[in-house]
């Protein structure tokens, strides 16, 4: 396609769809530039209501899956209430006691403690949260 052929009043090009995708080289004859741009408008409009039938299909697509629910998680219920047993207790008020020193300004890392109070946590929780499963 030669520099004359872009700018020639009857004939217009379009290499490249509405959405951007590279696409056939489509040429319009026309014996007027008002014809040519009826036709490129028109071309326009079938590539906007297949674009749209797309959309309304993915949208279908997306109220099925919301239909199917999911399971409410409780193993953040069963882990908070495993936290409050009296196994799990003393671990909580040894980090509570190592945060409230770090907050106070010491630097000391509660990460040893943090991950002793978690393990006890884990421990209480798996069995009740795999007898949740089905």
């Amino acid at each position: 396609m030669s520099f004359f052929d872009l700018i020639n009043p009857f004939s217009y090009v379009t290499p490249f769809h509405a959405d951007g995708d590279a696409a056939e080289e489509s040429v319009v004859v026309a014996a007027d530039a008002v014809e040519a741009a009826a036709v490129v408008i028109e071309q326009i409009e079938e590539s906007n209501a297949d674009e749209e039938e797309t959309e309304t299909e993915k949208e279908e697509e997306e109220e099925e899956e919301e239909g199917e629910e999911e399971a409410e998680d409780k193993a953040p219920l069963i882990k908070e209430g495993c936290g409050e047993t009296l196994a799990c207790k003393s671990l909580k008020h040894h980090y509570d006691e190592c945060a409230a020193r770090v907050e106070d300004g010491s630097s000391e890392s509660c990460a040893e403690e943090f991950l002793h109070f978690m393990e006890c946590v884990d421990h209480c929780a798996a069995s009740k949260i795999f007898a949740q499963l089905k």
